[in-house]
């Protein structure tokens, strides 16, 4: 018997993977957010903070958004294009950087 438990290796990430995580990067920056491409356990993560970190799969884009679906129930998005994705994630990067440029960009109506 093993003192630990097997695991798989993590899949490493697919280029498909890090050409979304590149274009959403660029997507981003055109809206003057910062962000960096990181990887984890074999995915593709963008950061926008230690705030707001963002997985992106062969599904699509993923995050914990700072707003919550209910009192203590945290909102896990999902957006299936990049366009999508910068535009859900300006939103959440306004909410966490009030004093940020970002916000002023950001319609409050188109974050609801």
């Amino acid at each position: 018997m093993l003192a630990y438990p097997m695991r798989r290796p993590p899949r490493a990430a697919t280029p498909e993977q890090e050409e979304t995580a590149r274009r959403l990067v660029a997507a981003l920056r055109t809206r003057d957010i910062p962000a960096d491409i990181g990887y984890e356990h074999g995915k593709v993560q963008v950061a926008l903070g230690p705030d707001l970190i963002v997985v992106v799969q062969d599904d699509g884009i993923w995050w914990h958004s700072p707003r919550l679906l209910r009192p203590g129930i945290p909102l896990y998005v999902h957006r299936g294009t990049v366009a999508g994705a910068a535009e859900a994630l300006a939103c959440d990067y306004a909410l966490l950087n009030p004093t940020s440029e970002a916000i002023a960009e950001v319609q409050h109506d188109a974050c609801v």
